[in-house]
């Protein structure tokens, strides 16, 4: 791939790390650019992933909008855009840089005799064990708010496996009363 096609890419993803990260913010344009020193149109710019990749603007928008400045850098990197939103509250790429900082401090020069596969297989068992952790958060989320939904009047959807199929027979226009009126309760253990 050319320079100028790297370039392209490597901008488009990074306006659309901004703008995922500016959509879960609320963020307005104009009190943007002002925190980052530019004309709404120079902010629109950069925004649309004009120029060069100005590290300083990341730094001033993520100080603004309150998110992790590396985790967007990070986004552009790994080609997921969305991977900025995913860590804006958490700020995980900015612990990850700490930790990696306490790393150096402690190892030292000692690191350059780790092979490359020792690095591999150390970051694979981490990501494995935080996308376990993560995996197990989301469906107790998922499982609770389905159990938990009915004390809305939400109705009591299953934990995904209706949602991929939402006629359920029942015809809207009826309201409450439906053909699975004779549908027995959910048992105490959720489903």
């Amino acid at each position: 791939m050319s320079d100028d096609a790297q370039d392209r890419k490597r901008s488009k993803l990074l306006s659309r790390a901004l703008r995922a990260v500016r959509a879960i913010r609320k963020a307005d344009s104009r009190d943007l650019a002002k925190a980052l020193g530019l004309s709404l149109r120079g902010y629109q710019h950069f925004e649309a992933g004009g120029g060069q990749l100005n590290v300083d603007h990341v730094m001033r928008f993520s100080a603004k909008i309150d998110c992790d400045p590396i985790g967007v850098l990070s986004a552009v990197q790994i080609g997921k855009p969305e991977f900025a939103a995913w860590v804006a509250q958490n700020k995980a790429m900015i612990a990850f840089m700490m930790t990696l900082q306490e790393f150096a401090e402690d190892t030292g020069e000692a690191m350059a005799r780790l092979e490359t596969t020792t690095w591999v297989s150390a970051y694979q068992e981490m990501f494995k064990g935080l996308s376990d952790k993560a995996l197990a958060a989301k469906a107790h989320n998922d499982a609770w708010m389905a159990q938990n939904a009915t004390r809305l009047g939400l109705g009591a959807r299953g934990s995904g496996a209706d949602e991929e199929n939402p006629d359920d027979g029942s015809d809207p226009e009826e309201g409450a009363a439906s053909d699975d009126a004779d549908d027995p309760e959910p048992s105490d253990g959720g489903s």
